[in-house]
């Protein structure tokens, strides 16, 4: 049945019920991307809690520990990586912090790296081509997949600014002895100064948050449906009882007038809408036959209809 074959009632709920369904659609759509965003928010601000964190326990090493260690540690050969490795310091307080904070990751993604866990992934090593490649970079972020598992991740880049890494990283050949036998001579060596090594990652899962925010947008849009549905039997018994009805009503009476046939049967309303406008008018045209055919009703009164 094509839209106008439709009565005014099919008509006006068909409108209405599009028309609802999209602004509950919409409203179910930006409700998931206003909770995304906040779970992203939130997720940043954790990473960025973290990030702060882990680089204040580098900085505090680099600036208080390592001299005082360079001072007791004579012997160019020794090396302990829980006292004298800036890489393991960082990743030894995220161990701990780890421990007690489940849902977030950090890894020292290097390129070639002295400790093979910290060996970047293809991702990571996007990352760091991009730090390498944009020199006044500061920082990436943005949303990826880890076995499964949606994570917020927050990258700075790890360029050789000072002498001391090369010390560990430099020539294999002049490397501490102890790191010789601990990590070998194949890899995490040769690096040079201001090269980009590698990236600090943080990553925080949002997997949780996102279902979270879907099923949010999810009880949004049912319970918009929900309205939708009452609104629309609202409407339909309003439209039945106090339009459709009253016009069929009004239709049958000037088809009987068209005919000649209940000229005595009053459609005068008291109602001032238009549905009583209408009734009116339709009375005086009954008048108005009755009076050319020249009949007579016994029950009308002279000024029937009452002029509005």
């Amino acid at each position: 049945m094509g839209i106008q074959e439709m009565g005014i009632r099919a008509k006006f709920i068909a409108i209405i019920s599009v028309l609802s369904l999209l602004a509950t659609i919409a409203i179910g759509y930006t409700s998931y991307m206003l909770s995304r965003q906040s779970a992203l928010a939130d997720a940043k601000s954790k990473g960025e809690m973290l990030f702060n964190y882990i680089e204040a326990s580098g900085t505090f090493f680099g600036r208080y520990q390592k001299p005082k260690i360079d001072e007791l540690v004579t012997d160019p050969n020794k090396f302990i990586p829980e006292l004298m490795s800036l890489f393991a310091v960082k990743r030894m307080a995220y161990d701990l912090f780890a421990k007690t904070q489940p849902g977030y990751q950090f890894k020292q993604a290097t390129l070639d790296p002295l400790w093979p866990d910290n060996k970047a992934d293809v991702e990571e090593q996007k990352i760091i081509k991009y730090f390498a490649s944009n020199p006044s970079a500061k920082d990436k972020e943005g949303i990826i997949e880890r076995g499964g598992e949606q994570f917020f991740y927050a990258a700075k880049p790890v360029r050789i600014e000072k002498d001391f890494c090369l010390e560990c990283h430099g020539d294999p050949d002049t490397a501490p002895k102890d790191q010789q036998d601990i990590y070998g001579t194949d890899h995490g060596y040769n690096w040079k100064l201001k090269d980009t090594v590698g990236a600090s990652m943080i990553y925080v899962s949002i997997t949780h948050a996102l279902a979270t925010a879907e099923q949010s947008a999810l009880k949004v849009f049912f319970v918009g449906i929900g309205c939708l549905l009452v609104t629309i039997v609202c409407i339909w018994i309003f439209l039945d009882h106090g339009v459709v009805g009253p016009i069929i009503r009004l239709s049958e009476i000037a088809k009987n007038i068209s005919i000649g046939k209940n000229l005595c049967d009053s459609a005068h309303s008291d109602s001032k809408d238009e549905i009583g406008v209408l009734a009116n008018s339709i009375d005086r045209l009954r008048i108005s036959v009755n009076k050319l055919l020249k009949r007579s009703c016994p029950n009308q009164k002279p000024d029937e209809p009452k002029k509005e």
